[in-house]
């Protein structure tokens, strides 16, 4: 330990980490653990095979001797935490990142300047145990925040910078809500941005909330740009982290929540991992994955195989490792730390696989996050985000590699291109698309890609206010004459197998259909049959017909659009039929020929990577044999599985098993592909493959 009146200059042979594949370690430190042996924790931390410390350094409370008084220093510290922590890092070979949160503090700076903090329209402050909510407004965030990064980094050494809970915050850690900060800062910006006052309520019936959705994230976006340009002025060495805001690189959290409304989403990781890929257009990320089940329980620790499905996930989708400790390795609960350790080894053997890897997918999905904002506008409200997550489901389930579109980044007009290098685009009822977004999305399929859109997508703006006509002019509809939410019992004839499902004559519909105008020259796939009597029996045969289509599609320029004016995504989500999957995957299968094949019984789900460095291609096979719903167990060895890769070159090397695999053929067959036989399959498998170019 250092005297409270130095600082800890360190080397810098530790910069650039997050230009790297990394494997970090969280430890959320607790007040007491300032007293923890910081050479031991750096020891520990890099035994369990990570080369990234992330470490508290201030915020609410300062781990390091503060000379700002409104920042609590830890009363339970002796001497510099953080400076020792920094020296015992580096003599580790790890780098050091200060996690920062601003989110609150502590009575003390509330005292002195309640009006930096978050109130209510019953005039109470948002505070849990002793802390306050820093309202993104007011001057804690605004000025103080900057002080304090300005201490730590002429003081310190560090490697990069982490921020806790960024943002607007309505609920406590106890799940209750308070309501939206209505301080004189928030009053003032708001109406500055808007000319509104603030809602009274955080739903569409108040006619200011749409503004003050667009105001939370632009103001938020502001002051993460402003945190990001002064920390980059005093050290643009370090890496900076973030979400949607400047940033070097993306850090996101996974974590099971007890209450969350079931199902179990078991493709958050990967969810993540691609989002972060397709916004961040180049920058390295992770999401760490808590090792605790839930914020109640943060020293009961999930299962080890839950956190390998994740790490799993996160890998396929060339993203990096990343775990999160509530405390230090002290853990009365370590299960998951031997499996962990593994992985961790794993990987930094592997390293040299995982830099500068590109997706090879020809399959992409459209992220919206305007529907996700807007959504509560639209007429199908009530299916939430269900519909893109059975999409998301449907691609995994059939093993389509796939990456995602983000809306943000389509419209973009200093992009060079999010869209280029794709063949078929699925937009999963993308509700709110901006006029920029549905120019962008045209014009791709005027040069020769396949949009296949569902449900109500594009006949909102970006706003989620209703359009007059669709906004894609490339889709084989302009006008929505009505939509029906009452179709229980109704289905689609499939005569002759036209939807690619041979065996079904009939396929179920539930939920809602739009009555679309078609347009001239629309190709007309499946007939509704409306709501049929289920009961009684005696009353269960077809007494109403119709010539509505399930499926249209027409040309447009160089490409075809493919519309579905229903939601066979949701019904999968929801039912889980294999028709529903198979019917949206035929229509996929029908525009881009797999760029990898698996054949072979299992949950698999595959991604392609390549390397342009070297020209290797890397296969990732994740095994969810061992998910069962919100169960995570050991997986079962999979086995007698067929890889067939198009573009591939001779031997190939399967990186967990450490096998050297042959080619069943010296020769690609018919369409292109080099098939392989894959020795057991356990949580996961990476193939290391030479490619023809």
């Amino acid at each position: 330990m250092q005297d409270k009146n130095t600082r800890h200059i360190a080397s810098s042979h530790f910069k650039d980490w997050w230009k790297r594949p990394y494997r970090m370690v969280q430890t959320n430190l607790r007040m007491p653990d300032a007293q923890y042996d910081q050479r031991l924790l750096a020891r520990e931390v890099r035994e369990m095979g990570a080369d990234v410390l992330l470490y508290n350094m201030g915020g609410i409370y300062a781990f390091y001797p503060t000379a700002l008084p409104l920042q609590a220093e830890n009363p339970m510290m002796a001497g510099d935490a953080l400076g020792a922590a920094v020296e015992a890092a580096h003599a580790e070979g790890l780098s050091l990142v200060g996690r920062l949160d601003l989110s609150k503090a502590t009575r003390k700076a509330y005292e002195a300047h309640p009006d930096w903090f978050v109130h209510n329209v019953r005039g109470q402050a948002l505070s849990y145990n002793g802390t306050y909510q820093a309202c993104v407004n007011g001057g804690w965030y605004q000025d103080h925040a900057l002080d304090i990064i300005s201490e730590l980094l002429r003081g310190y050494d560090i490697d990069g910078i982490f921020f806790n809970m960024f943002g607007y915050m309505n609920h406590t850690y106890s799940g209750d809500y308070f309501g939206i900060c209505v301080c004189d800062n928030c009053r003032a910006r708001f109406r500055a941005f808007s000319g509104r006052e603030l809602p009274e309520r955080e739903d569409f019936s108040d006619p200011a909330y749409a503004d003050y959705l667009k105001f939370q994230d632009r103001s938020a976006m502001d002051l993460s740009a402003r945190i990001y340009d002064h920390i980059k002025q005093l050290k643009p060495e370090i890496g900076v982290t973030g979400g949607r805001g400047k940033s070097d690189l993306i850090r996101l959290e996974i974590q099971r929540f007890i209450f969350r409304e079931p199902p179990e989403w078991p493709y958050q990781p990967g969810e993540q991992a691609r989002w972060a890929r397709a916004f961040g257009q180049g920058k390295n990320a992770s999401s760490t994955s808590t090792n605790f089940v839930d914020y109640p329980w943060r020293f009961a620790a999930e299962t080890p195989d839950c956190h390998i499905l994740r790490f799993a996930q996160q890998l396929a989708s060339g993203a990096s490792l990343d775990y999160y400790l509530l405390g230090t390795p002290d853990q009365a609960d370590q299960k998951a730390f031997g499996p962990i350790t593994e992985l961790f080894e794993w990987h930094r053997k592997h390293e040299g696989c995982y830099s500068g890897l590109r997706s090879r997918a020809r399959v992409a999905m459209y992220h919206s996050r305007k529907t996700g904002k807007f959504r509560a506008r639209t007429r199908t409200a009530d299916l939430k985000g269900h519909p893109f997550r059975g999409a998301y489901r449907a691609l995994i389930e059939d093993r389509i590699p796939f990456d995602f579109v983000c809306d943000e980044t389509a419209a973009d007009d200093g992009n060079p291109g999010p869209l280029e290098g794709y063949d078929v685009l699925l937009v999963s009822n993308a509700a709110c698309l901006s006029d920029d977004e549905a120019r962008r999305l045209d014009d791709w399929v005027a040069a020769g890609g396949t949009l296949i859109a569902t449900g109500e997508t594009g006949f909102y703006d970006e706003e989620g206010r209703p359009r007059a006509l669709q906004a894609l002019s490339s889709l084989p509809v302009r006008q929505l004459n009505l939509v029906r939410p009452d179709m229980r019992g109704a289905y689609f004839r499939n005569e002759g197998g036209e939807a690619g499902l041979p065996d079904a004559g009939l396929i179920m519909l539930d939920g809602y259909y739009l009555h679309c105008e078609p347009a001239e020259d629309a190709e007309r796939v499946l007939a509704l049959l409306p709501p049929q009597r289920f009961g009684p029996p005696e009353l269960c045969y077809p007494d109403v017909d119709s010539d509505l289509p399930g499926i249209l599609s027409r040309r447009h320029g160089q490409g075809r659009a493919i519309y579905l004016p229903w939601f066979p995504d949701w019904q999968y989500y929801r039912d889980s039929l294999p028709d529903m999957r198979r019917l949206v995957t035929g229509l996929i299968g029908d525009a881009v020929a797999r760029p990898v094949v698996v054949r072979g019984a299992g949950a698999v789900e595959v991604t392609l990577q390549k390397q342009p460095e070297t020209g290797r291609l890397l296969v990732h096979l994740v095994n969810y044999s061992g998910q069962r719903n919100n169960l995570y167990e050991k997986p079962a060895e999979l086995h007698g599985l067929l890889l067939g890769v198009r573009g591939a070159a001779g031997d190939a090397k399967a990186l967990r098993e450490g096998s050297v695999l042959q080619p069943l053929s010296p020769q690609a067959d018919e369409d292109g592909y080099l098939w392989y036989r894959l020795g057991p399959v356990g949580a996961f498998e990476a193939v290391s493959i030479a490619s023809q170019s």
